[in-house]
Parts: C-alpha cells; sequence; structure tokens
C-alpha cells in the first residue's frame, strides 16, 4: 500500500497538508458515518505515519534488514487529530451510554390547555402520570427523565418524550395566546345592535354587545380574556368574530322590507 497514494498526497506536501487531507478522508469513510472500515483503518495507518517526521523517514528510506509482517512504525498520532475530528479514539467504537429515548404522543382538548390538566400515559411497559400546565402549546415535548423502555437491562433507561397534541373545539380557535370564537346574530340584529350571551372556554357565562351597523366577520376585543402563556402567565385576549346569518321572515316581512326599500331609493 503506498501511503501517498491513499492520503492523496506527494513527498512535497507540508504537515499541514497531510493533516488537512487526513480529515477530510477520515471523515468520508469513518465507520459510525457509514464509511467502509478497511479503508478507514488504510487512511488511518497512512496518516500515523507520514505524520510523524521519523516514521516518515523510515518509510521514504526503509531499512532492507527490517523485520517483514506487521506495522514496523507502532502507534501513531493519528489519535489526537481523530480527537480531534470525531472526539474520541480510532478502534473506541462508542457504546451507548444508557437505552434508547421513548416517544409517545398525548392528545388533550383546547379547554384542557386552558386550565392545564393531568393526563395518565400509558406507554405499554407503564404508566406515567403526566401534569400539562395551562397554555400549554401544540406541538410541546416534556421529557420524563429515565422513564424511556428498558430494551438493555444492562443499560439505564432512556427518557420518555411526551409529544402534546391540542385539538381545537368547533366553536373555539387559538392564535398564540390568544382564543377565538365565532358567534352568530341575524341581519336585523347586526343592523341594529345587540347583545348575545355565550359560555368561555371555562363554561363561564359571558356577554358582549354587538355594535350596530357590525358587518359580517366583524371582530370584537376582550382584553385578557384568552389563554394564559405557559412561560411567564399573562393571559391573552378573546376575539369574538361576529358572523351574521340570515332570518327567518315571513311574507309580510319580506313585503315590509321592499316598502322601505322603495322609500329610500
Amino acid at each position: 500500500m503506498d501511503y501517498y497514494e491513499t492520503l492523496g498526497v506527494n513527498h512535497t506536501t507540508t504537515p499541514d497538508g497531510i493533516k488537512k487531507a487526513y480529515k477530510k478522508l477520515a471523515s468520508k469513510h469513518h465507520p459510525d458515518k457509514g464509511g467502509d472500515e478497511e479503508e478507514f483503518k488504510k487512511i488511518q495507518q497512512a496518516y500515523e505515519t507520514l505524520s510523524n517526521p521519523e516514521k516518515k523517514q523510515q518509510y521514504d528510506n526503509p531499512d532492507p534488514f527490517a523485520q517483514m509482517g506487521g506495522n514496523p512504525f507502532g502507534q501513531g498520532n493519528f489519535q489526537d487529530i481523530f480527537s480531534e475530528v470525531f472526539g474520541g479514539g480510532f478502534g473506541q467504537r462508542r457504546q451507548p451510554a444508557r437505552n434508547p429515548d421513548g416517544v409517545c404522543d398525548v392528545h388533550v382538548d383546547i379547554a384542557e390547555v386552558y386550565t392545564g390538566c393531568e393526563k395518565t400515559i400509558d406507554v405499554g411497559f407503564a404508566k406515567y402520570k403526566l401534569t400539562i400546565p395551562a397554555g400549554t402549546y401544540h406541538g410541546t415535548k416534556f421529557v420524563m427523565h429515565g422513564k424511556g423502555p428498558q430494551q438493555h437491562s444492562q443499560l439505564p433507561p432512556g427518557d420518555l418524550i411526551c409529544r402534546i397534541h391540542v385539538i381545537n373545539l368547533p366553536e373555539w380557535d387559538r392564535h398564540n395566546d390568544d382564543l377565538i370564537i365565532k358567534v352568530e346574530c341575524d341581519y336585523f340584529e347586526a343592523m341594529i345592535g345587540t347583545s348575545i350571551r355565550f359560555p368561555h372556554i371555562d363554561g363561564k357565562q359571558f356577554e358582549v354587545k354587538i355594535p350596530s351597523r357590525s358587518l359580517p366577520n366583524s371582530r370584537l376585543r376582550l382584553p385578557g380574556k384568552g389563554m394564559p402563556n405557559p412561560t411567564n402567565g399573562r393571559i391573552g385576549d378573546l376575539y369574538v368574530i361576529v358572523g351574521v346569518t340570515s332570518p327567518k321572515l315571513s311574507d309580510e316581512d319580506i313585503r315590509k322590507i321592499k316598502e322601505f326599500k322603495d322609500k329610500e331609493m
């Protein structure tokens, strides 16, 4: 094996050039990254020789009386650069320090998130209690340390990662820390103004005044009536979207409306 050819360098390449070539090849062919182990060993053998001035001199000017077989150059300093690149030494296949982490999905609705709740998680091998703070966002991950599956009895357990899925109720939606609800009134109520009562997400009754001449999808803001922020506890706002529907009209109602319209014209 030609060490120079293995590293893609020549006799005049500087030590820094040799080091750079090794780092590039070692990263490419490392077995832990899917590379060929035999090729990786050749690269290491070439570098441990060419990176050491004395061993490089012996390699360039071999002793004809040296014993054959094995590697006459012993252990080189490739481990230093290998640690620099990979954080470990050659031949030391990193064993897992613990079992792999487990992942589970926890589904809660938006009303449960508003007040905060506790869920029992059944992951097959065990059941755990998970506290979900008020205002928790969809997609939040909670880590239960040391609660992962015990695949290898000789290793400590990994963690259990709980992914939160928040389900919106039909009439409720959320945007950041703001809550959104849609209420309905008919055209006449929207024109003259009215009051509408509706249950908040926590069950308490709320009343909002719909101003006269309100248009479909008008937005009413109720400050501090939204979702609590799970980090700082601040409360978002509640936005009421006004949906305008057609009223039920009799023939007489329609006749009067037509008369009113004709007068306006």
